[in-house]
């Protein structure tokens, strides 16, 4: 919600006197309506007395009670009495701007009763609120009255049912005119608005939207746009009949804060003032620029106004008050006089580090600002030495820089190849401390491996590259941070040409050729796609032989370690083929075959020889590994004595525990620091940390690592 209060002001200190007074009995903050989120701009309420204080009451309008409520204390405002051509207005002292008050809303009681139904009441929003006599149109409105009229009108000159709700803009009213907007009692359905009990009105303008309920039930709404200052209250009139017209309860919600510029002040020049008023946190503050304001959106600067002349000078301060809850809230505005006496006074500009402090007389300073230091004078206001004392920060600099792997980075006279934070402290200008804070991001340099294939004849674009031969390929680009990335692509060209084999069987035998069982010597042929997508032609020439003897095998098994290589030979045999054949699925053709033995590898492995398409018996050979031992096997030894004397001076697990495994050995103080790691033909664990350092006797805490699982324990160590 936006609202604003404008006022002229002919005199500052009457303008804050009479300001204050308004808000001291009618802007004080009561918290925010729930359905409407406002607060009270107004209010026409009271127990037993009803309070009038700032409305003013024209015609019959006074305060008294009716037979509509319970009690008979005087809390209504009977604006008529039941009799004829009677009328009465009351009317808020205080304007509301709708040039920069968009929102407002007003609930009251109202009862039109005790006669025979004469006119109604009207709620008025006018640019200049009646005085004296409330005269002029129907419901007491006066014939010049500009503004928007929510009128309820028990009798209808122009022949609808009564009664009637009534919204019209403008200057005057009747309700005839033109624009007019209306709502009757068809119906029946307005026949409770005059009544011996008390209705209950909410009208709410919403930029422009007048909206009017009852009872709680919305009845009208029109749009409205008013630019300009306004004053709120009620009128009405009985004509030629007669009614008792009446409200109470009456409530104005509006958001305007409260401004309070302070008392005018007198000082002498050098001194400061404190103006305007203790903080609202339900406020926000701002200060017309004017010389000597420390700050312009708190509630109470501080003001240092210098006086070089030799007469008093005088300044004006003016603030505008808004709701922190709204900053468009409607502003309002209050001005301090603060008077300047002359004096003989001098600025000391000083600047210092933050942390340091300066003394001028018998005082310290170490907080930024003017700082005054008064020497008794015989004129009225003593001199005045001002320190304007300023303090220079210990500047702090961060900074993030990234280089590429095997770069470098100069950092005050330093050359960095490793990431990390630095931290450089230097000296400004001013000979206060800067710090600068580098954190050094080495990008590493990244390389990824691909593979390909096309039929041949085909090609393979690669970058700017396009190949057709098989190979090896590299390319190098620059990832997002600047670095080197390098693509390693293999190549490979599937052949299209057709292969041909040959193929023998002994007498009796067959073979089965892509589904064809073959027993007859001759030439067979068959077309099929490779796994790479390329044609190939397979002849198969198919010769019956006898059978040969079985192979002689030879080899070099057992060998020590899981992947030493193994030698397995066939003696050859003229126009011999060889097929070998073991665990795993092994198989080769040659008469000499050489693998890395791992332990699912072991077993026996078989060979035959063929000649002409025969194949003759199969030969067996062994094939084991030595040493197939699993250090969950290996007993762990529980001190070592390294004091030199050859015996028991080292961790030597290779010596000790013979297996091909890998492994890494970790040591651990007893503060849970590792000071040795060392994996299979590393140095073994000696009694020094990774630093050459001899440690002292005590327990230490081992951890073996080894094919996915650990072996801990403690080992003393003692010399």
């Amino acid at each position: 919600m936006r609202c604003s209060t404008k006022m002229r002001k002919f005199d500052a200190k009457y303008i804050r006197m009479k300001f204050r007074l308004l808000i001291t009995l009618f802007c004080f903050f009561l918290g925010f309506k729930s359905e409407a989120q406002t607060l009270v701009f107004a209010q026409l309420t009271g127990t037993p007395n009803m309070n009038t204080t700032g409305w003013n009451l024209t015609g019959a309008a006074a305060t008294g009670d009716t037979g509509g409520d319970a009690n008979v204390d005087p809390d209504e405002l009977i604006l008529t009495n039941n009799v004829g051509n009677s009328s009465g207005a009351i009317f808020y002292n205080q304007p509301i701007d709708l040039g920069t008050c968009y929102q407002w809303n007003v609930e009251f009681d109202f009862r039109m009763f005790d006669g025979t139904s004469a006119d109604g009441i009207a709620f008025c929003f006018l640019d200049v609120p009646p005085t004296g006599f409330v005269s002029g149109g129907g419901v007491g409105i006066p014939s010049t009255a500009n503004g928007i009229k929510v009128v309820f009108d028990t009798y209808n000159n122009c022949g609808g049912a009564n009664p009637e709700i009534q919204i019209y803009s403008g200057p005057g009213y009747n309700e005839c005119i033109a624009g007019i907007t209306t709502l009757n009692n068809v119906g029946g359905n307005l026949n409770f608005l005059r009544s011996s009990t008390y209705n209950t009105a909410v009208i709410s303008y919403n930029y422009g939207v007048v909206t009017v309920s009852v009872n709680g039930t919305q009845y009208l709404s029109g749009t409205y746009n008013l630019n300009f200052a306004g004053y709120m209250g009620w009128t009405a009139s009985t004509g030629g009949s007669n009614d008792r017209h009446s409200i109470r309860n009456a409530t104005i919600y509006a958001d305007i804060a409260t401004s309070n510029a302070g008392l005018d002040v007198s000082v002498c020049s050098g001194e400061t003032a404190q103006i305007g008023s203790a903080n609202n946190t339900n406020y926000i503050y701002s200060w017309t620029t004017a010389p000597g304001l420390s700050q312009n959106t708190i509630s109470n600067p501080i003001v240092n106004l210098a006086n070089t002349g030799n007469t008093t000078i005088s300044q004006t301060y003016t603030v505008m008050t808004n709701l922190a809850s709204n900053p468009n809230s409607c502003p309002s505005f209050d001005s301090v006089v603060v008077t300047v006496n002359p004096l003989f006074n001098d600025t000391l500009p000083i600047s210092i580090c933050q942390g340091a402090s300066y003394t001028l007389g018998t005082q310290t300073f170490s907080t930024s600002g003017f700082h005054s230091v008064v020497f008794p004078s015989v004129l009225g206001c003593d001199s005045t030495v001002v320190l304007n004392l300023t303090l220079l920060p210990n500047l702090t600099n961060n900074q993030t820089v990234h280089i590429c792997q095997g770069a470098s980075y100069t950092f005050a006279g330093n050359v960095l190849v490793n990431s990390g934070t630095y931290t450089q402290l230097l000296q400004t200008a001013s000979g206060c401390d800067s710090t600068i804070n580098l954190t050094l991001i080495v990008d590493p340099i990244l390389t990824s491996n691909i593979q390909a294939s096309i039929c041949q004849g085909g090609s393979y674009t690669f970058g700017t590259q396009t190949l057709s031969t098989a190979g090896n390929y590299s390319r190098t680009i620059q990832t997002v941070a600047g670095c080197d990335s390098i693509i390693n692509l293999t190549l490979t060209v599937n052949p299209v040409l057709a292969s041909t084999s040959s193929m023998t069987f002994c007498q009796g035998q067959s073979t089965l050729f892509f589904g064809q069982t073959l027993t007859n010597t001759g030439v067979y042929n068959h077309t099929l796609q490779t796994v790479a997508g390329c044609d190939s032609i397979v002849t198969l020439n198919l010769t019956v032989y006898p059978i040969p003897a079985a192979p002689m095998l030879t080899g070099d098994s057992p060998v020590e370690c899981p992947g030493d290589v193994v030698s397995l030979h066939i003696d050859p045999v003229s126009n011999a083929l060889y097929s070998w054949s073991g665990p795993l699925n092994f198989t080769s053709t040659n008469t000499d075959v050489f693998f890395p033995v791992q332990i699912e590898q072991m077993g026996n492995y078989s060979a035959t020889i063929s000649i002409n398409g025969c194949v003759s018996s199969p030969s067996v050979i062994p094939v084991s590994i030595t040493n197939i031992y699993n250090y969950e096997d290996f007993d762990f030894p529980n001190v070592i004595t390294p004091n030199g004397d050859g015996f028991n001076d080292e961790l030597d697990i290779e010596t000790m525990f013979k297996s091909c495994q890998e492994y890494q050995l970790k040591v651990f103080n007893r503060w849970g620091n590792m000071i040795y790691s060392g994996k299979r033909f590393d140095a073994p664990f000696d009694g020094k940390d990774m630093n050459g350092a001899v440690l002292q006797d005590g327990v230490y805490f081992y951890l073996l690592e080894f094919d996915q699982k650990k072996k801990s324990g403690f080992i003393h160590l003692i010399r």
